[in-house]
């Protein structure tokens, strides 16, 4: 009588599957990061709306004065949007080696954030600064939770704008929501990775020199996202690749913002910002 043979897989059958499950994994993966990529950019897009309306809530609110755009360290009025780090026991405000949640506490302490009282709309799900130590020398701590950050005519203090910008700026400071023009194309909200522990004071960019002092975030791709002054957020797809290589250098510590930055008449994505940036009727 005849032996059944017995079940089982030959070499060449399991040989066969294991290729088969590379190539799924292949095609798969990159998929599942493309998918993951564009939950992150919904949802960066999501806080920024959110931001946006609390800014111009709290301008409503305050008979049109907007929020100041510092971090309330040192020489800042009450009035920024948020405040500095503060220890988790104490409350005390720290300025080095900190943490995300410390980070997250002084976010809470900000004048903005009664408007939308959730410290985690600050932070875009692809920023993951949070999760490590920052990259520029002699920082400790871990890096900037906080995403998004106000440029720095928007309120903020004349001897900072003189300081940085020269005797004309001053003239430039934007006081009230109601002094901004055209606030269907100007942008007051940025994505920064700056690589300290986080983003610090206002964002800075200087539009009459068209220098970029301080970098944008470039976490999707090519991409970065913008909160505009009527209250829609909207994504930037950056043309020179030079503005994505600057941003990367910075992010990954090969780099650091200084005040010469990044500064090229022919770069258009400079002169985009020029363009959009916060300006006086």
């Amino acid at each position: 009588m005849a032996m059944k043979a017995k079940g089982g897989f030959t070499l060449i059958e399991l040989l066969v599957v294991i290729a088969m499950i590379a190539l799924l994994t292949a095609i798969l993966i990159p998929a599942l990061n493309i998918a993951r990529q564009q939950a992150g950019s919904a949802v960066c897009l999501s806080n920024e709306k959110q931001l946006v309306v609390a800014w111009m809530m709290y301008a409503e609110s305050n008979d049109y004065v907007l929020c100041g755009p510092m971090t309330g360290i040192t020489g800042s009025p009450r009035y920024d949007w948020v405040g500095p780090p503060r220890d988790l026991v104490s409350g005390a405000v720290k300025t080095a080696n900190f943490i995300a949640q410390e980070e997250r506490r002084g976010i809470e302490t900000g004048t903005l954030f009664p408007y939308y009282r959730d410290a985690k709309l600050m932070n875009c799900p692809t920023d993951k600064r949070w999760v490590r130590a920052p990259t520029y020398p002699g920082y400790g701590g871990t890096g900037g939770y906080r995403t998004y950050s106000l440029p720095y005519h928007l309120n903020a203090p004349t001897a900072e704008l003189t300081s940085r910008y020269g005797a004309a700026a001053g003239a430039d400071r934007l006081v009230r929501i109601t002094d901004l023009k055209d606030p269907g194309s100007t942008y007051i909200l940025v994505e920064e990775n700056d690589n300290r522990d986080y983003n610090m004071d206002a964002w800075a960019f200087n539009p009459y020199k068209l220098i970029l002092i301080d970098t944008i975030a470039v976490f999707h791709n090519n991409i970065t996202m913008f909160g505009y002054a009527d209250g829609h957020a909207a994504k930037k797809t950056w043309a020179d690749p030079r503005t994505q290589r600057w941003s990367n250098e910075i992010r990954h510590g090969t780099r650091y913002p200084d005040m010469t930055g990044l500064s090229d008449p022919d770069n258009v994505d400079i002169r985009w910002l020029a363009r959009h940036y916060p300006r006086k009727r």
